[in-house]
C-alpha cells in the first residue's frame, strides 16, 4: 500500500470514527438525577404570526394516531411545553392560517438525557433532543 493511500484511509476513518459533539446548556442542567423532562414546543416566528393555531401532540410517529392532547392556541405568543418521558418517540402537528393560506407543519423529537461531567462548574444531567419546532420557515 502506498503512503498516499495510507493517509487517505486514515483520514477517511477518523473522519466517520468521530461521535456526534453534544454542547451542554449549564443553565439547563440537573446537578441530581431528579428532574423533569419537557418537550420544548416552538410554533412562534417573529415575522410570521400563525392565526388560530391547533396544535396536535403524538405519541411515536403521526401514522400511529396515537394523540396525547390537542390544543387550540389563543395566545399565538405564548410558550408551549409538554411532559414527556425519555427515550420515547413524540411527534406533532400545527395547523393555521398565515396570510390567506393554510399551512400545517410536523416535528418530532425523541428526549434523551446524558452525563456530562466537564462542561459546567459541577457534573450534571443534561435532557437533548426535547425541541419540536413547528414554526414555518419559508412561504
Amino acid at each position: 500500500m502506498s503512503k498516499t493511500s495510507l493517509i487517505l484511509v486514515l483520514l477517511i476513518m477518523l473522519l466517520f470514527s468521530c461521535e456526534e459533539g453534544f454542547l451542554t446548556d449549564c443553565d439547563k442542567c440537573y446537578t441530581g438525577p431528579d428532574f423533569s423532562v419537557e418537550l420544548n414546543v416552538i410554533y412562534r416566528n417573529p415575522d410570521r404570526v400563525p392565526v388560530n393555531p391547533l396544535l396536535t401532540i403524538y405519541e411515536g410517529n403521526i401514522s400511529d394516531s396515537i394523540i396525547i392532547s390537542r390544543i387550540r392556541i389563543a395566545d399565538p405568543y405564548s410558550y408551549m411545553y409538554q411532559p414527556a418521558i425519555l427515550y420515547k418517540d413524540y411527534s406533532a402537528t400545527l395547523e393555521f392560517t398565515y396570510d390567506g393560506q393554510k399551512y400545517l407543519t410536523t416535528a418530532s423529537a425523541c428526549p434523551g438525557v446524558r452525563y456530562d461531567e466537564t462542561t459546567c462548574d459541577e457534573p450534571c444531567y443534561f435532557v437533548y433532543d426535547n425541541v419540536l419546532d413547528l414554526r414555518l420557515r419559508y412561504d
